[in-house]
């Protein structure tokens, strides 16, 4: 029942007393005073602008600024948008100081330090999906094809749980030794 609300169920209730010729049930309202009022919405206030500040903040991160940070040039190019998201810098900026890291002689461990992060982060990810694959039910589609707009044919799969199981299994313990290898 659309826009049924215990409000609507009183009012239903009371229109039916005096209908019966009956005294419907005595209701007493309360406002606030004008400065409790105002100290409410003062409140209400305070408080939105707090969340709009967290949520500028949190836009502010997320948004690259028009300038580099480091050398203060104007960040317009693409390969500029793609280190500010990497390194938070401009890519000038990163060629740089990827160049100082190869005269110090350590720019290959760094990449490799970089390349074995973004491994560890892959396999992470692949463990969760199949912890989540592991965990899934059977499912159940609710499809609703014929004319009449209110009937549902339900649609169940079937599906081998152990075999899944076991899969999933045997694939974690292929990433556990794969995580191992690169730590």
């Amino acid at each position: 029942m659309a826009g049924y609300s215990r409000e609507n169920k009183r009012q239903s209730e009371a229109l039916s007393s005096i209908m019966r010729g009956e005294t419907p049930e005595k209701r007493i309202f309360i406002s606030m005073g004008d400065k409790e009022y105002e100290k409410e919405r003062k409140k209400e206030i305070e408080k939105e602008r707090k969340r709009m500040n967290e949520i500028s903040e949190v836009m502010q991160e997320a948004r690259m600024p028009w300038f580099c940070p480091e050398c203060e040039k104007v960040m317009k190019k693409k390969l500029d948008t793609k280190m500010w998201y990497l390194y938070n810098q401009c890519f000038d900026c990163q060629v740089t100081e990827e160049n100082k890291l190869r005269i110090a002689g350590i720019y290959d461990e760094w990449e490799q330090e970089k390349l074995t992060k973004n491994k560890l982060a892959w396999i992470t990810d692949r463990k969760q999906e199949i912890l989540e694959f592991k965990e899934q039910k059977t499912p159940t589609f609710y499809n609703q094809v014929r004319p009449d707009g209110y009937s549902i044919d339900t649609e169940s799969w079937k599906m081998d749980t152990t075999h899944i199981k076991k899969l999933a299994n045997e694939a974690l313990e292929h990433l556990e030794k794969i995580e191992e290898s690169l730590k």
